[in-house]
């Protein structure tokens, strides 16, 4: 079947928001866009279903994201639904070996589906994160829609030691989830730092990617 998504078109949207990638990841963004697309029209899986927001949300985060990430991290994608930025993380950074979890049993089956489309070699797992991260181990934990601060530090109390970080991709709320976390006593052994920020498109707002993780002294040697 021929995809719906045309890669010249794809290229012209990441010109607009300065996005530089290889061809060939251009032409799996395709893939993969017209996938997720095909999949949405039967369970609800994304609201950027034309490649302008496609491009300045869901890519562009991600292009943001892998910025922060070194060379051959092992990565562990939080609830993954229809894959970001776990699958664009894959496509744009062969270098990772990335790990896409949903606790929802159809979302995990729709991104194997996905994952076999494009021949990615992509580990799915149909649980929840936190119980992931007992019995294998990750770099980097990162995590983009899928609640607040205060509720993302409260899924790894207890487990903070068994990965270096988790990266959160929020918006210019974030401050305030931080407050809110701290005002609840969820910091005392956890810092946050803000790592890089950058305007969303088409707003007066910017977005930020945070890393959580355990205070040096806390940390495991």
């Amino acid at each position: 079947m021929p995809l719906s998504v045309d890669p010249n078109a794809l290229s012209s949207e990441l010109d607009a928001c300065d996005i530089e990638l290889e061809p060939q990841h251009v032409s799996k963004l395709a893939s993969y866009a017209d996938a997720l697309w095909q999949w949405n029209e039967r369970i609800n899986l994304t609201r950027h279903t034309d490649l302008a927001s496609f491009v300045a949300r869901d890519v562009l985060d991600t292009v943001q994201l892998s910025a922060c990430l070194a060379p051959d991290e092992e990565v562990l994608d939080v609830g993954s639904g229809g894959g970001v930025p776990g699958l664009i993380l894959a496509i744009i950074r062969p270098d990772l070996q990335v790990v896409v979890c949903d606790s929802v049993a159809k979302k995990a089956r729709v991104l194997e589906d996905i994952i076999q489309r494009l021949e990615l070699s992509v580990p799915v797992f149909a649980s929840r994160a936190e119980e992931l991260v007992e019995d294998l181990r990750f770099d980097s934990l990162v995590a983009r829609a899928v609640g607040p601060l205060p509720k993302l530090i409260k899924w790894f109390d207890g487990r903070w030691q068994n990965f270096s970080r988790l990266l959160a991709i929020k918006g210019p709320r974030w401050s305030d989830e931080r407050s809110a976390a701290r005002h609840r006593g969820l910091l005392k052994d956890l810092q946050i730092r803000k790592l890089s920020s950058y305007p969303m498109p088409g707003t007066d707002s910017e977005s930020v990617i945070v890393q959580i993780s355990l205070r040096a002294s806390d940390a495991q040697v």
